[in-house]
């Protein structure tokens, strides 16, 4: 597998799924290498995390730059001819574009069967990250874009099958990349059902656990604090609202460089009573805030392809609000439609939210419900075993 993130080595959806594939596919006998980055060195270069599975990190700098994106071209070819020379690799899987650039121009590689794991689009992801809105930057943006595009559909002609996580990144593919439909398979992505789960003793236990207060409706969002996760509209749902001020709690978790902002809107509106930020949360104790919410909350503004956090706070036993954005109708609606957000403004947010509050009988979801739905439809032994039917035919 060549992929630019791994877990647990970054925090994220994709990473986990590079992580969890990797992991069932050895549990079932097969010989499974990683190629990632290793950034700024941090990370052990070899590792093998268990039987049948290993993991090669090449150096990547920390800083995004021209720098960065040659090294990670360079690094990565140097270490799959290495790897090429003494394994024989039946197929090559890869989850993005950048890291499989410098290992598939290797003749060793080019004619082994290639699966591309497409998460979402680089150039969009890039767009929204960038957000420059003039002057000769947004010229460069444009063109940087374009550019990644470009490699993107070349890794597409290469492929003999793409796998994708949601119908809306099927039609993502279809529109973007004019790819054949025969050639896509949708695959929904898993969690790890052992460390996520429903809280010992029930909610009030764990609210206990994680001192919150009983007498609140408790919302919970853990998300890369950046433009289109939709957080400033979270916020703004609050501001003004006495139904979530002095009934609601609302947690979020995670780092990004819209911190800053999101504190000091806080602060602006006088929501410290209302909003608390956690920063970063190690991986060991998400689970537990998972189950000690009430709801977790999905505001994303744009492109998000699945959403495994939807799957891990109701495989703790606690649904989860979403906008009507990418796939988090798809997985939330298959669960149950009023739970979708009418819009993703800020008073679409506010009005869902109160309502939960106001009339907590109609939005009442049992747990085991919700563990159930996941259990079903989720679970990494029914996506690797999709996956593996996937491969072994191209073999």
């Amino acid at each position: 597998m060549l992929a630019d993130v791994f877990y647990p080595d970054t925090i994220g959806g994709a990473g986990r799924i590079v992580y969890h594939l990797g992991l069932e596919f050895s549990q079932r006998g097969h010989e499974v290498h990683i190629i990632t980055r290793n950034t700024d060195g941090k990370f052990p270069y070899y590792e093998e995390l268990h039987s049948n599975l290993y993991v090669h990190r090449f150096f990547t700098p920390h800083k995004e730059s021209l720098a960065l994106l040659l090294l990670e071209i360079k690094n990565s070819y140097f270490m799959a001819k290495q790897l090429s020379m003494k394994i024989e690799f039946d197929i090559v899987c890869i989850h993005q574009s950048l890291v499989a650039i410098g290992p598939l121009s290797l003749d060793r590689l080019k004619n082994i069967p290639l699966v591309y794991y497409f998460h979402s689009p680089w150039h969009e992801e890039f767009l929204i990250k960038k957000q420059v809105k003039k002057g000769i930057m947004r010229e460069w943006t444009k063109a940087i874009a374009c550019l990644m595009r470009w490699i993107e559909k070349r890794m597409f002609l290469r492929s003999d099958r793409i796998i994708v996580l949601s119908q809306y990144i099927f039609h993502k593919v279809l529109e973007i990349h004019h790819f054949p439909k025969r050639k896509i398979v949708r695959i929904p992505g898993g969690i790890d059902l052992h460390h996520f789960h429903l809280p010992v003793g029930g909610k009030a236990a764990a609210k206990g656990i994680a001192g919150l207060p009983l007498g609140k409706t408790v919302f919970f969002t853990v998300r890369n604090l950046v433009p289109r996760m939709g957080l400033e509209s979270l916020i703004e749902a609050f501001n003004g609202s006495e139904t979530l001020r002095q009934k609601g709690l609302l947690l979020i978790g995670g780092t990004g460089f819209l911190e800053d902002r999101l504190k000091t809107m806080v602060d602006d509106f006088n929501l410290k009573d209302s909003i608390r930020f956690l920063g970063h949360i190690p991986g060991d104790d998400l689970p537990g805030l998972y189950q000690a919410a009430d709801f977790f909350v999905l505001p994303t503004e744009k492109l998000e392809g699945f959403g495994l956090v939807i799957l891990e706070a109701m495989a703790c036993g606690t649904p989860v609000l979403g906008t009507p954005v990418g796939a988090i109708p798809e997985v939330i609606g298959s669960f149950d439609k009023r739970l979708i957000f009418d819009g993703m403004r800020w008073f679409d947010i506010r009005r869902k939210m109160e309502e939960v509050i106001e009339k907590p009988h109609g939005y009442h979801f049992d747990p085991e419900g919700c563990r159930k739905f996941v259990e079903k439809n989720f679970s990494w032994k029914k996506v690797a075993s999709s996956f593996e039917k996937q491969v072994l035919g191209l073999m």
